[in-house]
């Protein structure tokens, strides 16, 4: 199976607006195959955050033992099926057919997670675009 290839593009400036004074925004987009585009943003979010890598999950154990030690937040990488209240530790803010919003405000980080599905048009494939602020 080929994985594709994430292209950097252009913030969504209404999304900046969540967040106002936010210091740092990027957004990457993948064309999604057609079962892909058939699915909602929500299972296409889920099964995004599934496929942590070991790697990943090591550092962010390293991360929350250090944080531990300034009061901050620690942070789950774990999908529980049974709640809809969060994804891979990030709380679910609003969900829709094609969009999902995750993020949290914390003493050091307010923070943002936009998962965008595009239909196909006629001159493009259906889209998932990623927006972090």
């Amino acid at each position: 199976m080929k994985t594709p290839s994430a292209h950097l593009v252009d913030t969504d400036t209404s999304l900046l607006q969540a967040l106002p004074g936010a210091g740092f925004a990027d957004a990457f987009r993948i064309a999604l195959s057609e079962e892909q585009a058939r699915q909602s943003a929500a299972q296409l979010t889920e099964q995004m955050f599934r496929r942590t890598p070991s790697w990943v999950t090591l550092l962010l154990s390293i991360r929350n033992r250090a944080v531990a030690v300034f009061g901050l937040r620690s942070a789950d990488m774990h999908i529980d099926d049974s709640a809809r209240s969060a994804v891979a530790g990030f709380p679910l803010i609003a969900q829709s057919d094609d969009l999902v919003q995750l993020g949290f405000d914390d003493k050091h980080l307010d923070f943002r997670i936009w998962v965008r599905r595009d239909a196909a048009t006629p001159t493009s494939p259906a889209q998932l675009t990623l927006t972090t602020v």
